[in-house]
């Protein structure tokens, strides 16, 4: 369940994709690390900067800034939106990693081991060994850990009542957080949301999932398959189904399709060559790329 509070979020009408007009950089401190799943690792990080944070949808995601150990991150003054150019002009030995993840839960109200008020924010990070630095730095991180937080944007809007929902576990914590926003502010929309969640077993995923949602939403299916291209067959013939039996689903006048490159592109091809959807009503963002590291 969210800790976000209604009034952390800007707009909750949400008729359009939400936006963000600066780019902060605000530092924090890892207070909390947990592992709500085998393959997640979850960082809870405090800032009293947090405190006055206002997001702009319920799956804003946000730049995080993983110095080395014993290293804080370095003044970083974005120009416009280019936290990335920003960060690659900073001396190589300065130079904190940078990686993007979905905001789990944002308290704005806490209290910091010395009682003064603060603010907290949840960061799930998959993990699967050290895949990559993100996950080797999540692996790592202990409470004391600094880094900072860049808030981005949200990407997801109400631009129609019925909507389709595909994440694969990289997203499935901005999925959630949609689906408690809409719970929480627009219920009667929850039983026209069709979800389609993509993994390779329980590790990757919270628990909870089914129990908490399947009884509200439209629909909610879970693929499984042990690699990224087994998992786009699946979603893809899933989906091929779905429209040749006329499924409710089908229906939707907006997409929403987050998680692996290959795989969303894949999604996307069917929601427009077979669902007939338009390219323009098919969201979807690349979260990663499959044998390929982020810069």
């Amino acid at each position: 369940m969210t800790t976000t509070p209604a009034t952390a979020v800007r707009d909750l009408s949400l008729p359009t994709e939400p936006g963000r007009a600066d780019t902060p950089v605000l530092p924090a401190t890892v207070t909390a690390v947990t592992s709500p799943a085998a393959s997640i690792r979850r960082l809870t990080l405090s800032s009293p900067a947090f405190r006055d944070l206002v997001l702009t949808g319920p799956d804003e995601y946000l730049g995080l800034l993983m110095p080395e150990p014993g290293r804080a991150v370095p003044p970083v003054d974005p120009t416009g939106t280019n936290l990335r150019a920003a960060v690659n002009a900073l001396p190589a030995p300065d130079r904190p990693l940078l990686r993007w993840y979905s905001v789990r839960n944002l308290r704005r109200d806490t209290v910091a081991p010395d009682g003064s008020p603060t603010g907290e924010i949840d960061v799930d990070v998959l993990v699967h060994g050290d895949s990559g630095p993100g996950s080797r730095w999540a692996l790592r991180a202990r409470p004391g850990r600094r880094c900072a937080v860049s808030p981005a944007g949200g990407i997801w809007c109400r631009a129609s009542t019925r909507q389709l929902l595909v994440a694969d576990p990289t997203a499935v914590p901005a999925l959630r957080s949609i689906l408690e926003f809409t719970r929480d502010h627009h219920p009667a929309e929850l039983a026209d949301l069709h979800v389609v969640v993509l993994a390779s077993g329980p590790a990757d995923l919270e628990p909870g999932l089914r129990d908490e949602w399947e009884g509200s939403v439209g629909t909610l299916a879970t693929v499984t398959g042990a690699t990224v291209t087994e998992q786009a067959r699946e979603v893809t013939t899933l989906l091929s189904g779905w429209a040749a039996a006329g499924h409710p689903a089908t229906g939707a006048g907006y997409a929403w399709v987050c998680g692996e490159q290959g795989l969303c592109k894949d999604v996307r091809r069917v929601l427009v060559d077979t669902w007939g959807l338009a390219g323009a009503d098919v969201r979807w963002v690349t979260y990663w790329i499959l044998g390929r590291e982020r810069p």
